[in-house]
């Protein structure tokens, strides 16, 4: 499946009211949660460098079998990392615009604390205090929780693994 791309937030962006900060934030999260849905996963640098390898010998060797190449895709893991991404660069336009916070699926954190605990995650990894993969699996977490709607599949947020794929 071809997923849908998200463009990075652009100057004319910053001039977006706090409704029009939420409806933004709702679109991201939407194609978010297509790919969510669809198995899309983030992959550490480590599992990308696997499957480029993987790639430089599987697609040769396929044609010369006389088929189509066949290739790994990235199961979704870029344009899921843009939308997380986005979404991160809107929470922040949200706070610096003081706009009001909204509820999230856990009772106790609005998207603005999920922010700031997204923040802590980036910042745990750019001190080495975790490995990229469990940044990854906590920033997933996180952000499978921002949604007040429960996910397409009548799962709830904590049901949906978020690096399932290796497990």
């Amino acid at each position: 499946m071809q997923h849908p791309t998200l463009p990075a937030l652009v100057p004319i962006d910053t001039t977006m009211d706090c409704r029009q900060i939420d409806v933004a934030i709702d679109r991201a999260d939407t194609v978010r949660w297509l790919i969510r849905d669809d198995g899309g996963n983030l992959e550490t640098s480590g599992h990308r460098a696997a499957r480029y390898t993987g790639n430089f010998v599987l697609v040769p060797l396929s044609v010369l079998g006389g088929g189509f190449p066949i290739m790994m895709t990235d199961g979704g893991h870029a344009v899921l990392n843009a939308a997380d991404g986005r979404i991160r660069e809107l929470l922040q336009l949200k706070r610096e615009h003081a706009c009001p916070p909204r509820a999230t699926a856990v009772p106790e954190r609005n998207d603005l604390a999920l922010l700031d605990e997204l923040e802590v995650v980036q910042a745990d990894f750019g001190a080495g205090r975790v490995d990229e993969e469990q940044m990854l699996t906590r920033r997933t977490k996180l952000l499978d929780n921002l949604r007040l709607i429960p996910p397409p599949g009548g799962k709830s947020p904590s049901d949906v693994p978020s690096n399932d794929r290796h497990q």
